[in-house]
């Protein structure tokens, strides 16, 4: 059974649609990675998966069951959502703000368990934030507050993690801190993943499967060898590229060719 089964979704704003017709599924187990373009409709899928957008057509299964008829809890209890975060929170602490990711396990009345405050100690030490467990949310980096939402996400203990490009505000350390976590997670903890990214490269190395929209539909979806291709690339980044093998996990690398001295060249200086 697929972890997640997008049908013929379409959706969008002030009835005009972003995305249109979009089926994949997404299978038990590993990372699946959604890159474009800027206005490829990447953020609009995810909005719609995670239940802020209501599709104008089509459905999405979670198991078989489609989402639009589960309850917010029931919902919050199985799928973790780390959106873009643009906006300060509340004055919390960084351990009361991760601690809110317990709430669809106890309710909001409910007092945390042993086990809860395990899993929060856990979590912030994963994410190297044990030393910041008393410093206000609104004074955390903007890659601190990124590491901050994806452990709020971790303690719900999801089966399904939906994340809108969680190392956009991180140093290349913690990039690889955070995607190195969560590929252990799903190989060893059987954690499934969407998660859209910018960079081919990151997509590459850590991604299982690879969707790459353009102009709202799927344009090409598998594995990173068979759909991170020079051809492909070229035709939906408009850029010129080589593709080489990355040399210690032999999947594609992504080498982009700067076009100043041939743009020198052409105007004959």
């Amino acid at each position: 059974m697929d972890m997640l089964s997008v049908q013929h979704i379409t959706a969008g704003y002030e009835r005009k649609p972003a995305i249109r017709d979009i089926t994949f599924t997404i299978p038990s187990r590993g990372i699946m990675g959604v890159i474009g373009p800027n206005g490829a409709g990447k953020t609009t899928l995810f909005r719609t998966i995670s239940r802020v957008l209501k599709p104008m057509d089509g459905k999405i299964l979670y198991r078989d069951r489609d989402i639009a008829g589960m309850s917010r809890k029931d919902f919050a209890q199985k799928v973790a959502v780390i959106p873009q975060f643009r906006s300060v929170p509340p004055p919390f602490t960084v351990e009361e703000f991760v601690s809110l990711g317990r709430y669809p396990h106890r309710g909001r009345l409910s007092p945390f368990t042993r086990e809860d405050r395990g899993i929060i100690a856990e979590n912030l030490s994963l994410l190297g934030l044990t030393d910041f467990r008393d410093r206000k949310v609104s004074a955390l980096s903007g890659g601190e507050l990124q590491r901050v939402v994806l452990a709020q996400g971790l303690v719900q203990k999801p089966e399904l993690l939906l994340m809108d490009e969680p190392t956009a505000h991180l140093d290349i350390t913690h990039q690889i801190r955070v995607l190195d976590l969560i590929g252990f997670l799903s190989e060893q903890a059987g954690l499934t993943v969407l998660i859209i990214l910018h960079d081919l490269n990151l997509a590459s190395a850590y991604c299982d499967r690879v969707l790459i929209m353009k102009g709202g539909t799927v344009h090409a979806s598998g594995t990173p060898g068979s759909v991170l291709t020079q051809g492909t690339i070229e035709e939906v980044y408009h850029t010129p590229v080589r593709v080489g093998k990355n040399p210690v996990t032999a999947k594609p690398h992504i080498y982009f060719l700067p076009q100043a001295g041939k743009a020198a060249e052409a105007a004959g200086e």
